[in-house]
């Protein structure tokens, strides 16, 4: 019988692997050796999370989604057709099996392999849990069966993996319990602050001063932008990386925060956060806090206010500066 991976392995044909190695620019060999790569490091974190009951009882909601579309062939339409199953709720997933170690798993995985993994790992979560769905089928497998099955796949493929894979597969382990100590050094209510503290920057700005659909749109590109600009030089294990790489993620794909929440609480969690990482994690503060004045100030130019027909208008509304000044004075 195969295994789990191994059940992935069989449904990558050539014709899927080029495909998604032709989205993400490399070649199918790379995607392939990528795999063998990415899919122990996804089995490997849902063995851990079914260790306990609370992670095996958020691992069987996760199977129970997969009716909702998905698969391969989901996955294929999230490299080709831009599918929202595999993307928005894969993301979602993978970021219920990781935690807050999503985006320095991601960055570590990228730099020993040479790519942005992130789409990968990303489609490998949905393809797993097909396997393991389809083995519990098979095997007539409950919760109790199926934390069995991942926790002894994962062993039998640590004792048998080649010296190269376990390197890399200890190098994201540390890497992924640096990024879950930097949450540990919080409070829940803290890091719910800290991690937030992006959106709410970024939606106290776009509320300040609505901008319509269009100029909405080129706020929101310009936060993302933004902070993929931040975290692609940030360190893996840093505040700015983990906390802004979590700032998107909920099990479901859907942000906890958005451009109708409270103004109140938008501002509290940016003043919250910035004093308890001053607080707490001192040595971080000046990046963090500069990395937020930079997300306010770029989304706040996005898109000019005023004026008719793009003719005229400012650069940064009034309301937009107030806002701007609120959020500098909440981070001093």
């Amino acid at each position: 019988m195969a295994t789990l991976l191994e059940s992935v392995a069989q449904q990558m044909t050539p014709q899927m692997l080029g495909t998604i190695g032709k989205a993400i620019g490399v070649d199918e060999t790379t995607v392939q050796q990528g795999l063998e790569v990415i899919g122990p490091v996804v089995q490997g974190g849902l063995a851990k999370k079914s260790q306990t009951t609370a992670g095996m009882d958020e691992i069987m909601r996760m199977l129970e989604g997969l009716n909702s579309g998905g698969g391969l062939g989901g996955i294929l339409d999230m490299f080709t057709k831009g599918g929202p199953m595999a993307g928005a709720a894969g993301a979602g997933m993978l970021g219920g099996i990781f935690g807050p170690a999503v985006s320095a798993i991601g960055k570590s995985l990228s730099a020993k392999l040479g790519f942005d993994v992130t789409p990968l790992l990303t489609a490998a979560v949905p393809a797993l849990l097909g396997a393991i769905a389809g083995a519990a089928k098979s095997q007539n497998l409950d919760s109790a069966g199926i934390a069995k099955l991942l926790q002894t796949e994962q062993k039998n493929f640590m004792s048998t993996a080649r010296p190269e894979v376990l390197g890399t597969l200890k190098e994201v382990e540390d890497v992924a319990n640096k990024a879950e100590s930097i949450q540990k050094a919080f409070t829940a209510e803290e890091w719910t602050a800290v991690r937030l503290s992006p959106l709410a920057t970024t939606f106290y700005v776009m509320s300040a001063s609505p901008s319509g659909l269009v100029g909405s749109m080129k706020e929101l590109s310009a936060a993302g932008d933004v902070m993929r600009d931040l975290l692609k030089d940030a360190d893996a294990t840093s505040l700015v990386n983990v906390a802004f790489g979590s700032a998107l993620q909920s099990t479901d794909g859907r942000p906890a925060l958005d451009e109708t929440s409270p103004r109140e609480t938008m501002i509290g969690m940016i003043r919250t956060a910035a004093a308890t990482v001053r607080a707490k994690m001192p040595g971080e503060a000046q990046g963090f806090i500069g990395a937020l004045n930079t997300l306010a100030q770029k989304v706040a130019e996005a898109s000019k206010e005023g004026g008719f027909l793009g003719i005229g208008g400012k650069l940064i509304s009034k309301e937009e500066q107030q806002a701007l000044d609120e959020i500098r004075a909440a981070l001093a």
